[in-house]
C-alpha cells in the first residue's frame, strides 16, 4: 500500500467539524437538536468515507465494468449529495449549519484550508513521472498555492486587515480553482490514460471525501462573509438615514 497524508487530512477534517459543532452548542449558537442533526450528516460521510476505503482497497474504483457504468468522477459528487439533499430538505439542519458558520471564528475556517499545501505531494509526483496526469499541475499548482494563501489569508484575518467581501471572493475562488477545470474539462479528462491514477487507492479519498470537504468549507465561509457583508451594507444604510 502506497503512503498517503489522506487518512490523516480525513481525520483531522473530521474532527474540525465536530470542533466547531460542539463549540457552537456549547454557547449555545446551535441547539441539541440541531447539533444532533450535523454529528448524524457527519456520520453519513463517515460510513460514505469507510465504504469508497473498501472500494479502494479491493480495487473497485478502477474497474473497468464501473468505468463503463458511471464514467463521470461520480466520487467526488456523492458527498455533495449526501450534504445538501439533506440541507435543502431540513429547516433544523439549515440553522444547524448557519449557527456553526456564525459561531466559528473566520480565522479557523481560513486556516483549515492551509491542509490545501498538501497538494504539492502529487505535484512532484507530476514532476517525477510517477503521475502522467496533467491533472495535477492544472488543479495541483493552483490548489498548493490556494493552501499558502490560507497562511496569509489567515494572518490577515488576525489582524483585522480584510473585510467580508474580500473573504467571500477568496473562498469562491479556492472552490472555482478545483471545480471548474474538473468538471468543465470532465469528457478530457475521462479520456486522459494517466488520470486513472486518481481513482487508485489512496489517492482516490482524495476526491472520495477530502475536497469535497474542503469545498463545502469554501462555501461555508462564502455564505458566512456574504451574511457579514449584507449585515454590514444594512447597518450603514440605517446609520446614514437616522443622520439625515
Amino acid at each position: 500500500m502506497k503512503i498517503s497524508v489522506l487518512p490523516f487530512f480525513i481525520l483531522i477534517v473530521f474532527a474540525f467539524i465536530v470542533l466547531i459543532t460542539r463549540r457552537a452548542r456549547h454557547n449555545r449558537s446551535i441547539t441539541g437538536k440541531e447539533a444532533g442533526s450535523l454529528y448524524t450528516l457527519t456520520g453519513a460521510l463517515a460510513i460514505w468515507t469507510l465504504v469508497s476505503t473498501g472500494m479502494g482497497l479491493a480495487g473497485l474504483h478502477t474497474s473497468a465494468w464501473l468505468f463503463q457504468t458511471v464514467p463521470l468522477l461520480w466520487q467526488a459528487v456523492l458527498p455533495v449529495v449526501i450534504v445538501m439533499i439533506p440541507f435543502l430538505i431540513s429547516k433544523r439542519l439549515q440553522g444547524a449549519v448557519l449557527g456553526v458558520a456564525d459561531s466559528t471564528p473566520v480565522v479557523w475556517l481560513v486556516l483549515i484550508q492551509a491542509l490545501r499545501i498538501g497538494a504539492l505531494g502529487g505535484v512532484i509526483k507530476g514532476v517525477t513521472g510517477e503521475v502522467t496526469s496533467g491533472y495535477v499541475f492544472w488543479i495541483g499548482i493552483p490548489d498548493f498555492l490556494f493552501g499558502l494563501s490560507a497562511v496569509a489569508v489567515g494572518w490577515l484575518v488576525h489582524r483585522g486587515s480584510v473585510g467580508p467581501r474580500f473573504l467571500m471572493a477568496w473562498s469562491l475562488t479556492g472552490a472555482a480553482i478545483i471545480l471548474v477545470p474538473t468538471f468543465a474539462f470532465m469528457s478530457y479528462w475521462m479520456n486522459e490514460p494517466g488520470f486513472i491514477f486518481i481513482f487508485e487507492f489512496p489517492m482516490v479519498l482524495a476526491p472520495s471525501i477530502v475536497v469535497p470537504i474542503f469545498v463545502l468549507l469554501n462555501a461555508l465561509l462564502a455564505w458566512r462573509s456574504f451574511r457579514s457583508g449584507s449585515e454590514d451594507t444594512t447597518v450603514s444604510c440605517e446609520a446614514a438615514v437616522s443622520q439625515k
